[in-house]
């Protein structure tokens, strides 16, 4: 499996120089960093291990103006080489880049002393021998990520004429480091943060990157992130060979189809489309560093990393005023623009006016669902229930994400799922057939949703169905539209549908026991409509005669869903019983297919112009007749 080591440690330490001994290529790739002796970007080498595994090696710089690079090349890494000038011992930036790697989570590592040889030069000189300037380093090293880490003593050649000294210990020590670090984690969705990209003659835009999360194959649709710009992945390269996928955690170079080198950034995304989406919101838990000039509050001027990702942020502590050095506090981030965070991602803080880290930590929600305004979280109650939904995710850890999603927001459409719950859509769809298996999560057609909100919608639907039923009992029902949406979309009317809890009423849904029932005014206009149907026979309603029977709008409305009145026309009903014995009339006169007119249809049922046409243009809309210029005939059956 690959792994990928990033080295750290004070400017001018040897860090480029030890590398190029171990792996025989040099990753001082800029001229510039050639003519000033010093790595000003990132630089990439990689080399093969005593065990057979083979390993990336990102170079940073560890000059303090170029930290913003150094913090491009340790995301997503898991190892680190540490190095210190044994004879210059601990500096800042060994200090610094020290806090840097316990912030973004690094599992292992290595210290190496570097130019050993020299201290031998410095004679009686020399204000530490190597033992004891390896035991201080080590203390260093207490209470942090690289607690207990072996410290190696090398020689890379500084003094030609004796040559290289300790670079085996260092390949085998690394080796050690590695398997403490374990297997890279975060599988399940490819991302790959940008570190470089440049044109090749003849390929056209190439990026490079530290491969997290899963594979990357050629000839791929991928999408570029924040922008959403869509490309294809050409072809790619690791290690100097041409791939056909690439595995996480792996340094990476991938030729992309459709967009020019100037319209990509460090910072940006590769990613698989739909898996990832850009956020410029999250909740995190920040950890001022011990040394840090003051607290952390909404007044700082911070910058924040996270991968190749660089934006200005700004802090609104959701448990705490103020993060006070060497204290953590759940927080809300603002950021400036848009960045590519994951769950349980460490970020970091520098204070952009002293240029230095002051803090950092995992981002616990990078989409958080409660309403913020810039303050933060809006209201007491809202602020002391988030920082519980947080402390629950911090508890739960990834595995217990998903459900805790569903906890939080009750509901989430299953597009939503896998990138909320920081899954691939595979692993997304096994964990909640998990869920649903154990009783913790309800799968509908188009969501998922915790047991109690699933609950709450389906008695939402039955309670507006029910409330429909007393407000409008001409009514046949609540329209389906208004059932969904009191149910949050339409899973809960479907289901209660498929059990029988519901009955569809045309383009309404009813309860199963509920019928139209009519006061004694509503019943005393049915009578009277009913009397003057019968009078009628085959003679037409309107509107205004029924109205002066006292049958309103909803009356007439239930009385055809009853079955006795038939809308012929607009403004014009007919009894439904007049209307089937019409019908019957017409087929036994003129069932043989013989045509006739109006005015036959008219005299032969006995009725009036006004009754005839309409009936006539409800026949033939109805299937019954079947128009031919001025005639009609009856549909044969």
């Amino acid at each position: 499996m690959p792994h990928v080591v990033a080295t750290a440690g004070h400017v001018d330490h040897g860090k480029s120089t030890l590398i190029t001994a171990l792996t025989g290529i040099d990753p001082d790739r800029l001229a510039e960093e050639k003519a000033r002796g010093m790595t000003i970007d990132l630089g990439f080498a990689w080399l093969t291990l005593p065990s057979g595994r083979e390993i990336g090696i990102v170079d940073v710089p560890g000059h303090e103006r170029f930290v913003h690079n150094m913090l491009a090349g340790v995301g997503g890494v898991d190892c680190a080489l540490l190095v210190v000038d044994a004879t210059e011992g601990w500096r800042r930036q060994s200090e610094e880049h020290l806090a840097i790697l316990d912030l973004v989570g690094v599992r292992a590592g290595v210290v190496a002393l570097t130019k050993a040889d020299l201290v031998d030069d410095l004679a009686g000189d020399a204000p530490w021998s190597l033992a004891e300037l390896a035991e201080a380093v080590g203390g260093r090293l207490a209470g942090t990520a690289l607690a207990g880490a072996e410290v190696v003593v090398t020689a890379a050649g500084a003094a030609r004429d004796r040559g290289s000294a300790g670079l085996d210990e260092l390949r085998a020590a690394l080796d050690r480091a590695i398997d403490r670090a374990g297997a890279p984690g975060r599988a399940g969705r490819m991302r790959l943060p940008i570190d470089r990209a440049f044109s090749v003659r003849g390929a056209g835009t190439v990026v490079t990157g530290t491969l997290d999360g899963g594979p990357l194959e050629a000839e791929v649709e991928a999408e570029l992130l924040p922008s959403g710009r869509r490309v294809r992945v050409r072809g790619l390269q690791g290690h100097g060979r041409t791939l056909e996928r690439a595995e996480p955690v792996a340094r990476v170079a991938a030729n992309l189809a459709g967009v020019a080198v100037a319209e990509v950034a460090r910072g940006e995304v590769l990613a698989r489309p739909g898996q990832w989406r850009p956020t410029m919101v999250a909740d995190a838990r920040i950890r001022c560093l011990p040394g840090a000039p003051a607290p952390l509050d909404r007044r700082g001027a911070l910058l924040l990393y996270a991968g190749t990702a660089e934006s200005a942020v700004r802090l609104a502590p959701l448990d705490a005023t103020r993060i006070a050095p060497g204290a953590s506090a759940l927080v809300r981030l603002f950021l400036e623009r848009p960045l590519v965070l994951d769950a349980f991602e460490p970020v970091v803080l520098r204070d952009s006016g002293r240029d230095e880290t002051v803090g950092g930590g995992p981002v616990l929600d990078p989409h958080p669902y409660l309403p913020a305004g810039r303050a933060g979280v809006r209201g007491t109650a809202a602020r002391l229930a988030r920082v519980e939904q947080l402390e629950a995710r911090e508890a739960g850890g990834r595995d217990g994400l998903l459900g805790l999603v569903l906890a939080e927001r009750g509901m989430v459409a299953l597009a939503d799922l896998a990138p909320l719950a920081g899954l691939g859509p595979d692993q997304a769809g096994a964990r909640l057939a998990d869920l649903a298996g154990a009783g913790l999560a309800v799968r509908t057609r188009t969501a998922a949703w915790s047991p109690s909100a699933w609950a709450a919608a389906r008695r939402a639907v039955l309670d507006a169905v029910a409330a429909h039923h007393l407000a409008e009992p001409l009514a046949p029902g609540l329209p389906t539209a208004a059932a969904r949406e009191a149910g949050g979309g339409p899973d809960a009317v479907q289901a209660l549908l498929a059990e029988g809890a519901l009955a569809a009423a045309g383009p309404a849904v009813r309860l199963p026991g509920h019928g139209v029932h009519l006061d004694q005014d509503q019943a005393r206009a049915r009578a009277a409509v009913e009397q003057a149907l019968a009078e009628a026979g085959t003679s037409v309603l309107s509107g205004q005669e029924l109205a002066e029977l006292g049958a309103d709008r909803a009356l007439v409305a239930a009385l055809e869903r009853l079955g006795l009145l038939v809308r012929v026309a607009p403004g014009s009903w007919l009894g439904a019983g007049a209307l089937a014995g019409a019908v019957e009339r017409l087929r036994a006169e003129y069932g043989d297919g013989r045509p006739f007119t109006a005015g036959e249809a008219r005299t032969l049922l006995g009725t009036t112009r006004r009754t005839a046409i309409p009936l006539l243009e409800h026949l033939d809309r109805t299937g019954v007749t079947a128009r031919d210029g001025d005639r009609h005939r009856v549909r044969a059956g």
